[in-house]
């Protein structure tokens, strides 16, 4: 089908982009991350779904994303879904209870196909509110989907995804006037990246 030849198409660049980062990455900078394991189908695949700047209250096409995503998950027979960051607009979270939590993602994200992992990253909105609550485990108690770190690796068994949280590369929200960030366990920002890389 188009659907199979386009998934193909899509996802063998993705996996020797992975796989080459594998191979080139210092041995030392996998070591300090922490390592999730996912193992393959019985085929030895890995099935997944990429979303970002998602986080919305159903708004903005994220209702109807969602849909599609739950549609295109059960299709594929997905194992994980992986967040790219700008979880939750436009401020992320105020703390663990902010009910954006529940009217962004787990009400959203209803389909039986998300119904598995989320690993998620930080981004910039994501750090202009409390960062503490989105990385906090007690998120995982009211959904255990939710995963969220700085920065780890998830080993799928045939390539490994780093997930590497950049937003303190920017210079640039360091200095921004329009908005607060929330910076508490990145400062100094020079020895943050330094361990990191």
């Amino acid at each position: 089908s188009s659907f199979n030849r386009f998934h193909l198409h899509a996802m063998v660049p993705l996996c020797l982009c992975l796989v080459a980062i594998s191979f080139h990455l210092p041995a030392r900078i996998s070591a300090r991350l922490e390592r999730f394991e996912q193992p393959t189908k019985g085929d030895g695949t890995v099935r997944f779904l990429v979303v970002g700047d998602w986080g919305r209250k159903g708004d903005f096409n994220q209702s109807l994303v969602a849909d599609k995503m739950g549609t295109i998950g059960d299709e594929m027979d997905i194992d994980f879904v992986v967040s790219t960051g700008d979880n939750f607009y436009d401020n992320g979270l105020e703390g663990e209870t902010d009910p954006a939590f529940l009217d962004s993602f787990t009400n959203i994200y209803t389909a039986k196909s998300l119904q598995k992992q989320w690993f998620s990253v930080l981004g910039n909105h994501d750090y202009r509110g409390n960062v503490a609550a989105q990385l906090s485990p007690a998120l995982r108690k009211i959904d255990s989907r939710w995963l969220c770190m700085r920065s780890f690796i998830v080993n799928t068994e045939i390539a490994e995804l780093f997930f590497v949280d950049t937003s303190p590369f920017v210079n640039e929200y360091f200095v921004e006037e329009e908005h607060t960030y929330d910076w508490s366990g990145i400062t100094p920002v020079t020895i943050y990246v330094t361990h990191l890389l």
